[in-house]
């Protein structure tokens, strides 16, 4: 039916960051690719022809060389990208060279145990298949990282296991899971294509840890299996400049401090912090949220009240008209503006202009090789056994940050799991912020 190779993607964890990934690639290499689904995926921000005809998507893979081609979803999958139907699909599958497909669902979770045969729903021409897990699962209750887990509990004669979905997800489980739920239904019914397990999301040493013991069960077996980390951790700053300056008696944002306002000391840090982070795979989104003018008009002159993304990728203002709500208000509307897909949210009080690049990229890379959600998942810096700012929380945190009301901040969150928070030291000059006048000397 095809010239093209096709390359099945299901599992959880990352499959759609794989199909980027594979089709960049591909792209590089002068391959015309098509990505279409058998189940439904979001519509994509680039190259679509997303409910167009067969001949839009081969007009773009002759002029880009990359499409993601199918139907628009309707109903319950309206917004998303559905199965173009078998005469559209073997029609790409003629005009490209690769074809990538995303052939299951997991509800955004990592972790699933398939519903064989209705799905995953794998392409009969199917040349390879890419099975995805995500680490992030390991650790937590079965019930809330997994998609259809009481499947995977089932007993051999369809019995419940004694296990309920609060058990916490071992290496040995991910392991059964994956062998019984993928793995094996795989090669029977695709005894000659290539079969490969990408353990997503090993950005951190427990994860790396559980992905190793994952791996070294399932290759003694002889399965193929891989550890990789397909995105980059993304971090959202949450920058506070809305404070009164109460004790200091005005607005000290815009007092000069050695040469320049007060506030930029900060934002000009973490502006380096961000370059030098791309480096470690950390992705961190600067949100500054002031209730001042001046500040917001640092980005594009923008007018007063609007909120509008800067020049530089990843970095944009939030007007503040609720600052006299307390800190609280920032966090909201800072929360708010991260969006659910952030990693981190992490705070920064906009007076402490000692602080520098080389703590800040210590304290993010500990704090990510570090994190074990729900155990260890929360930082601050601290010195001499005091803790200040900035602080991070680990993104199941959010509904908690969103909750907090009057002017005390996360502080109220770390005193409730006291021992989940990572103190990294910082000096004890860059902890320092300005709160009176005579800070400023």
């Amino acid at each position: 039916m095809n010239k093209s190779y096709v390359i099945a993607v299901i599992g959880s964890g990352g499959k759609t960051s794989m199909i980027e990934r594979l089709a960049a690639a591909a792209w590089k290499a002068g391959k015309k690719t098509a990505v279409m689904t058998t189940t439904h995926m979001w519509l994509p921000r680039e190259h679509s022809t997303a409910g167009k005809e067969v001949c839009e998507a081969e007009r773009m893979l002759d002029e880009e060389g990359i499409t993601v081609f199918g139907s628009l979803g309707e109903g319950k999958a309206r917004g998303k990208l559905t199965y173009p139907g078998q005469d559209a699909y073997e029609q790409i599958c003629r005009m490209a060279d690769l074809v990538l497909v995303e052939a299951d669902g997991s509800r955004n979770l990592p972790m699933k145990f398939p519903e064989w045969p209705r799905e995953p729903v794998v392409p009969a021409n199917t040349d390879a298949v890419f099975v995805m897990f995500g680490l992030s699962a390991v650790g937590q209750p079965l019930e809330t990282v997994c998609h259809r887990w009481q499947l995977g509990l089932l007993r051999a004669d369809g019995a419940p296991a004694e296990e309920d979905g609060q058990v916490p997800v071992t290496p040995e489980m991910a392991a059964d899971f994956l062998e019984r739920g993928y793995l094996r239904p795989i090669r029977f019914r695709l005894p000659s294509a290539p079969l490969m397990l990408f353990l997503n999301q090993a950005d951190t040493t427990y994860r790396k840890h559980a992905g190793e013991k994952i791996c070294g069960i399932l290759q003694e077996k002889g399965w193929e299996c891989r550890l990789c980390r397909l995105r980059p951790a993304r971090i959202a700053l949450i920058y506070m400049a809305s404070g009164f300056g109460n004790r200091f008696g005005e607005n000290k944002l815009l007092k000069l401090y050695e040469g320049k306002p007060l506030y930029r000391h900060g934002l000009d840090m973490f502006l380096e912090l961000k370059r030098e982070l791309e480096a470690e795979e950390i992705h961190l989104e600067i949100i500054v949220v002031s209730q001042y003018p001046e500040i917001l008009r640092e980005g594009r002159n923008l007018e007063e009240g609007q909120s509008v993304r800067w020049d530089l990728p990843g970095f944009w203002t939030v007007k503040n008209d609720r600052a006299a709500e307390g800190i609280t208000a920032s966090i909201h509307l800072g929360v708010l503006a991260a969006g659910e897909e952030a990693d981190g949210y992490l705070f920064s009080v906009a007076d402490q202009p000692r602080l520098s690049v080389r703590t800040m990229k210590n304290f993010l890379k500990n704090y990510q090789e570090n994190l074990i959600p729900g155990k260890k998942d929360m930082g601050c810096l601290s010195w001499g056994g005091r803790r200040g700012n900035p602080v991070l929380f680990y993104r199941t945190y959010r509904e908690k940050l969103l909750a907090l009301t009057g002017d005390r901040g996360g502080s109220r969150i770390m005193k409730e799991f006291p021992g989940r928070v990572m103190e990294f030291p910082a000096g004890e000059e860059e902890l320092k912020d300005i709160d009176y006048p005579e800070n400023m000397r």
